[in-house]
């Protein structure tokens, strides 16, 4: 219980006990004179008084003193203030259980310790007291609203297990708060049961919740919690004469080791264990384990990688997913007159690299049907415009549904006047640069996804010299990503649908130009084709709480969970997602779950939960505001003014106040004040007088 003033200001009127303490310094005691007819017969004598130099009615002074104290009291109108736990009581409790189910509370012991704090404050609650639990990780759920049946939270806790996601306090106290909105009338409070890792800090600032709302924080985790984690596994593919070699590594962490550790650490792939090592772990810092190369799978595998499990199994597994490396099929179609020795720049370009692996597929104008299409990726029109009639429907078609298309456009399509080519853009002649030396680059958007291999080597675009070139208008809705020194377009990008035409204003030959020559042709076609093709590269692995769109599916898709549960992703096509919640592998078919996947990816847990260091409680609520909401029942915000109006305690002053004065009135009359004390001097014997 505290002490309060409404107007505190008033304090400063203290000062006047200054007053009477003057008065008493300064009080002299006067004779009165009195008149005498002459004096001329009389002897002078002189009297001497004494000034008061000191205090000599000290009542009297300490009771005008606390008058004067008593009225400045008064006026400045006090109150006491009742703590939280003194409003409450003589109420019905309302407590939010906030229970913490992240993958870092599975650590061995805290979940049980967990248990036992939310089972025991419910046991706590009387018989009108309400509880309602919200379940949190990164997310949050009012998993039970308010009830007075203490058996339905206590069969909830119960029921409830960590999951392998991470830590989010900001998301728990937001929907603690929410759930004040419907609390029933008594005295809310917050009850917090969690490991309080410090990880789960992110986003707690700038929450607002109620003023005057307690919040209690059970931390059931040891001060100090030893783990060993798998952070990351990295995959490259070496090529060794005709074969292709894997090499795999796997990042370990480990924190608060009592000593150095040795761990055994095993590499599977496709269900089979293909590496094994043994190492010595430290007991704070992360250590790169490299395995044995061995021969790279022709098809799309899962693979995990294990050490020995610690007292925090969760992060002791890591799954991982291994694309196909039998690359991406894409058309070059060609004109009747065009020879290999016209292509053969771009179709070696694309032979070289994996990962995926580009295979080109010649083909001449007309033999371009469905069947072709639908194993395809991506078609390259080599200088000619996209077919008509039924053969340009069923091509339009398949681009919808989530095909590329490339038009390279030189000297054939140049020489024709074309209002609308593919709907990207018109052609009209040519530009002759021969010259001036030649033109190149100047307008590059370095932003875009196709040029990304020179965003840290940006002068490798502008080194290319090209002498003849189609004069490009880009048709309206369509997007210019790069353009000549003289501001024609030279790249031009239009979305269809679900995919993609791009047109380039060059052959991709030397006869008017050098680019096939340049450093930046083999980058900048590769990526050309992945990214025309709608071709993402695939991480080896996502967390939990990652959002999934398998792409590779573009009607229907349905997936397999790690469970085995079947899920139907929200959205149409290939914009179908869903939330990764669970570790392991998911996988994607189309239509029905049948035959080999179109899509894998493996998810694990995120690594802050792998950093299991506490914060302290009053970390928590750092930088965390207060705001009075009127919609929030069972929080008492009551204002000072509120407060000063329940309790009057200032009239109970100013009575005694009067009390003191009166007193001080009946004290003075009696005359208990100090006297001056008078010295006389005595006529010596002898003297006249």
């Amino acid at each position: 219980m505290g002490l309060g003033f409404l107007v505190p200001a008033f304090l400063a009127g203290l000062a006047a006990l200054a007053i009477p303490l003057l008065m008493h310094l300064r009080d002299r005691n006067e004779e009165t004179p009195t008149r005498f007819p002459s004096l001329m017969f009389l002897v002078r004598l002189p009297i001497r008084t004494s000034d008061r130099r000191k205090v000599t009615d000290w009542p009297l002074l300490l009771l005008r003193a606390l008058a004067i104290a008593v009225l400045v009291l008064a006026f400045s109108r006090p109150f006491f203030g009742r703590s939280a736990e003194a409003t409450a009581q003589g109420r019905a409790r309302n407590v939010v259980l906030l229970l913490d189910r992240s993958m870092s509370m599975g650590y061995d012991g805290t979940w049980a310790a967990a248990q036992d704090s939310a089972r025991a404050l419910i046991a706590s609650l009387g018989t009108d007291d309400q509880v309602a639990l919200v379940l949190f990780d990164e997310e949050a759920e009012l998993a039970q609203p308010w009830t007075r049946d203490k058996a339905t939270a206590r069969a909830l806790v119960d029921a409830t297990k960590p999951v392998s996601r991470g830590t989010r306090f900001g998301a728990a106290l937001r929907v603690g708060r929410s759930a004040l909105v419907s609390a029933p009338a008594g005295a809310a409070e917050f009850v917090l049961v969690t490991d309080l890792q410090r990880s789960g800090l992110a986003g707690v600032a700038g929450l607002e919740l109620p003023t005057g709302l307690p919040m209690r924080v059970a931390q059931v985790a040891a001060a100090t919690r030893p783990n060993t984690s798998l952070r990351a596994v990295e995959a490259r593919r070496v090529v060794a004469g005709s074969r292709v070699q894997l090499q795999m590594l796997a990042r370990v962490v480990t924190r608060e080791l009592a000593a150095p550790r040795t761990a055994r650490l095993s590499l599977r792939i496709a269900g089979r264990e293909v590496g094994l090592r043994t190492v010595t772990l430290q007991p704070n810092g992360e250590l790169a384990v490299v395995f044995d190369a061995v021969p790279a799978p022709a098809t799309a595998v899962d693979g995990e990688v294990t050490i020995d499990a610690d007292r925090l199994a969760a992060d002791d597994r890591f799954h991982f997913t291994l694309p196909a490396d039998d690359g991406l099929t894409v058309l070059l179609v060609v004109p009747d007159d065009v020879t290999r020795d016209e292509t053969l720049y771009l179709e070696r370009a694309l032979a070289i690299g994996r990962a995926p692996a580009v295979r080109v597929e010649r083909r001449r104008t007309g033999t371009l049907d469905a069947a072709t299409l639908e194993r395809s990726a991506l078609v390259i029109l080599w200088d000619l415009a996209p077919p008509s009639g039924a053969a340009g429907a069923t091509l339009n078609g398949w681009i919808s549904g989530g095909g590329g298309l490339v038009i390279a456009a030189g000297q054939r399509l140049g020489g024709r006047r074309i209002t609308a080519l593919a709907g990207v853009a018109g052609v009209n002649g040519v530009a002759d640069r021969h010259a001036g030396g030649g033109a190149m680059l100047g307008d590059v958007r370095a932003e875009h996804p196709l040029f990304s291999p020179f965003r840290s080597s940006a002068a490798a675009l502008v080194a290319p010299r090209f002498y003849r070139y189609p004069r490009l208008e880009a048709a309206v809705g369509s997007d210019v990503l790069a353009r000549f020194d003289d501001g024609a377009p030279a790249l031009i990008e239009r979305r269809v649908g679900e995919g993609r035409v791009i047109l380039i204003a060059t052959a991709l030959d030397a006869r008017e130009g050098d680019f096939p020559l340049q450093p930046a042709f083999l980058p900048l076609t590769r990526r050309l084709v992945l990214y025309g093709a709608g071709h993402e590269s695939s991480p080896l692995w996502r967390t939990t709480g990652e959002s999934w769109v398998p792409r590779e599916v573009r009607r229907e898709p349905v997936v397999a969970a790690p469970d085995g549960e079947i899920i139907r992703p929200a959205g149409a096509g290939s914009a179908a997602a869903l939330i990764l919640d669970q570790v392991g592998v998911y996988s994607a078919y189309e239509r029905r779950v049948d035959g080999t996947p179109r899509a894998r990816v493996a998810v694990n847990v995120p690594p802050t939960e792998s950093d299991l260091v506490s914060a302290d409680p009053r970390e928590l609520l750092l930088g965390v505001g207060e705001s009075a909401d009127s919609t929030l029942r069972g929080v008492e915000a009551a204002t000072t003014t509120e407060i000063e109006s329940r309790q009057r305690a200032w009239r109970w002053l100013v009575l005694l106040a009067v009390l003191l004065l009166l007193a001080e009135t009946v004290i003075a009359a009696r005359g208990w004040r100090g006297r001056a004390r008078r010295a006389t001097v005595v006529q010596p014997e002898g003297s006249k007088g």
